[in-house]
């Protein structure tokens, strides 16, 4: 690093691809550790140097320039610190910071390049002898190349197969993520207590109850009960949720909470059968709900909980696993594997962590372990897709992408830490990068398949396997975030100043970072934004379960109309459970929702949950048609028959029952059109808006009408 660089000054390049090079500085921009030189070349090419990088060739004295800080060298790592703010108490500490050791940074640029040498050298003797630069690990050959693999077939974006309306609301969205055979399961398994017989839970109060829950969510502290106070308490309004619900049925309900029927004998089989049932409701939700994008990210996911954790005289009386991750801020709880969109951020599957003795015992774990079986079983529908699939060093590793590939017909990227079994890790920790944001590539072969493992020098190496993308630079660098003080000279009372450093990476490292952060904000707004598990306090560890589902629901909906309502206004999570809390409080059942009856259940010899929404939307559209002439509906008939007679059997002023009703679906249009089916199961004309009155990119009333009786069944 050379002291007294000024505009003119003859300067030297020490490292870098321009090493050895001669200039003249022509400007300079940025001031104190900031400051970047431009410097022309001697062959006439400008470009950016920071001090650490020039020598001087004639010394002049130095005047700083008043300029703004506008960009970072990616050379200056160690000065781009994040606590920079009050280290050196005084300026003179400050001049000595800044005070340049020539000798130092000619000896370090020394060491790169002997380094460097000493590695060509090495690569020149192996080509002399035969041996490119490879390394072979078990059989496997890895060969160091540029690749630049395929990118993935399956390129269509996220979709829902359920019906998109133009007057969606929260709770349409909520609808969809909500399993709705879960609810029919805690209705009826609730029911079953000896309390509730007089006053028994139906879907109406079920959806009440749900409200009351997000609303916990938005008070302020204090004890559940002040929810239903009706004075308000200073500035803050009074909740009274005894508008909606009484607090006592609130408590009843609560009590006796259960989410599926089970006897003694299947608990002390299955200790987790109280939850499980529920898991089973969410992942068959997300199968036959959403079409996830090209991308699916797996990760962790943690249910808090701080209860009882033991069995006694092989009962089951708190939660049968308890799992701790001292790097989560949750870290004590249950503990789920998860698989989510990469694209919209979405839950998808859900898998619980039981302990290491029963996980032994799961698909693929005998052969693949823990990480690897655990991939293969969350992304078991949508095998063959050819979708790309990241993953942290949790589950990543060389076994893991050939898994994926044999079973799945799946890419994958990973970051690889400690599963380096046939991974050249050494061989990229030794390699000599010269900047922060250098790569090396190596390339193996296996089985017709092509595998890079992929070192990227960041502030620490980093290291990747990836059976797909590319290595060549990506379009959008890395941005770090980093703080300085505007005015170097005063520490302590300047201003900081925020700024991004640019970072070069390749291909391969962009898609893994866009993507892998896809549970953790998911988690974020569940943990971080919601808090269910900290505000519904409980003793009962499957209620504690139910929560954390439960705010996985609520999260999908809140990134599924964020995503998709193509209409939807823009809204904080906060403003978004407020809108959702509120429309289920005010919940009216209608006979879509009250779920299905004796009659609809004929119709449905097959159990729909077993089988994916679009294929039981698929056998409904053959039965539920529209019917134009409402005039020889026989429920019309029947009731224009009653209205035009008295109690005398004379006319009733002439009235007659009108053939146009507002339309069940958007409740605003007037139509003539019915369905026949559901006109005839509930006895009750059931008016659908004629398909043609639809605005382009919505779908239909009918449709919608359709998907509703299907989530219902």
């Amino acid at each position: 690093m050379a002291k007294g660089i000024k505009v003119g000054s003859e300067v030297r390049v020490l490292r870098g691809k321009f090493s050895t090079q001669k200039g003249v500085v022509q400007a300079s921009e940025g001031v104190g550790r900031a400051r970047k030189w431009i410097v022309k070349l001697n062959g006439g090419v400008l470009e950016r140097f920071s001090a650490r990088t020039l020598e001087l060739e004639q010394r002049h004295l130095i005047t700083p320039p008043s300029t703004s800080i506008r960009a970072v060298s990616q050379e200056e790592e160690d000065s781009c610190s994040s606590n920079t703010s009050s280290d050196e108490s005084s300026t003179s500490d400050n001049d000595e910071m800044r005070e340049v050791d020539e000798d130092g940074a000619s000896r370090r640029a020394s060491d790169v390049s002997e380094r460097r040498t000493n590695w060509d050298n090495r690569d020149t003797a192996a080509e002399s002898n035969g041996d490119d630069d490879r390394v072979v690990l078990d059989g496997v050959e890895w060969r160091k190349m540029g690749v630049e693999l395929n990118g993935p077939a399956y390129q269509r974006k996220a979709a829902l197969y359920h019906p998109l309306h133009e007057r969606s609301t929260e709770l349409d969205f909520w609808k969809m993520m909500m399993p709705a055979d879960l609810m029919r399961n805690i209705i009826e398994a609730t029911n079953l207590h000896t309390e509730m017989a007089q006053k028994p839970l139906d879907y109406e109060q079920l959806q009440h109850f749900f409200g009351i829950l997000l609303a916990m969510t938005l008070a302020s502290g204090g004890e559940r009960r002040d929810m239903w106070k009706t004075e308000s308490n200073g500035p803050f309004p009074a909740p009274a949720l005894g508008r909606y619900m009484a607090c006592h049925d609130f408590e009843r309900i609560l009590r006796n909470l259960k989410l599926c029927v089970y006897t003694d004998e299947e608990l002390a089989d299955d200790p987790w059968l109280p939850i499980r049932s529920a898991v089973d409701s969410f992942n068959r939700n997300r199968r036959g709900g959403i079409s996830p994008g090209v991308t699916l990210c797996a990760d962790e996911s943690m249910g808090s909980w701080r209860g009882l954790a033991a069995k006694v005289d092989d009962a089951v009386v708190g939660l049968p696993h308890v799992t701790k991750i001292a790097r989560k801020p949750e870290g004590v709880g249950t503990e789920y594997r998860t698989l989510s969109c990469g694209e919209t951020k979405i839950m998808l599957q859900l898998e619980i962590q039981e302990g290491k003795v029963p996980m032994q015992g799961k698909e693929y774990a005998k052969d693949y372990g823990s990480g690897t079986s655990s991939l293969l079983r969350l992304t078991r529908y949508w095998s063959g897709s050819d979708r790309t699939v990241v993953a942290d060093s949790a589950f990543a590793s060389l076994k893991t992408a050939e898994a994926l590939h044999k079973h799945r017909g799946l890419r994958f990227i990973g970051l690889v830490k400690t599963a380096h079994k046939r991974f050249p890790k050494a061989w990229l920790q030794k390699y000599p990068y010269t900047n922060r944001g250098d790569h090396c590539v190596l390339q193996a072969n296996i089985d017709g398949r092509q595998y890079m493992a992929v070192g990227w020098n960041d502030k620490k190496l980093k290291m990747f396997i990836s059976s797909t993308s590319r290595t060549t630079e990506a379009l959008c660098p890395a941005y770090k975030k980093r703080f300085r003080q505007s005015t170097p000279e005063d520490r302590t009372s300047a201003p900081c100043v925020v700024f991004y450093k640019e970072v070069k990476r390749p291909a391969v490292v962009e898609a893994y970072f866009d993507n892998a952060n896809a549970i953790d904000v998911h988690n974020h707004l569940r943990q971080g934004g919601l808090e269910l598990e900290r505000h519904w306090k409980t003793q009962t560890w499957w209620h504690r379960n139910f929560a954390t589902i439960f705010g996985m629901c609520e999260s999908d909906a809140y990134l599924a109309f964020r995503y998709f309502h193509p209409l939807a206004p823009i809204l904080s999570h906060r403003e978004f459970t407020e809108r959702l809390s509120l429309q289920l409080l005010t919940y009216k059942s209608s006979f879509h929702d009250t779920g299905p009856s004796a009659r609809l259940r004929k119709h449905m010899p097959v159990a729909p949950t077993e089988q994916p929404l679009q294929t039981v939307v698929a056998k409904i559209m053959s039965s539920h048609t529209l019917k134009t002439n409402m005039r020889e509906c026989p429920v019309f008939q029947y009731k224009r028959q009653r209205l035009e007679q008295d109690e005398e059997g004379t006319s009733h002023n002439g009235r007659v029952p009108s053939v146009q009703r507002k339309c069940s679906v958007c409740c605003e249009r007037k139509t003539a059109y019915y369905c026949d089916e559901c006109t005839q199961l509930h006895e009750e004309i059931v008016p659908i808006c004629n398909p043609g009155s639809t605005k382009p990119g919505f779908t239909s009333c009918l449709a919608f009408h359709i998907d509703q009786v299907a989530i219902a069944l």
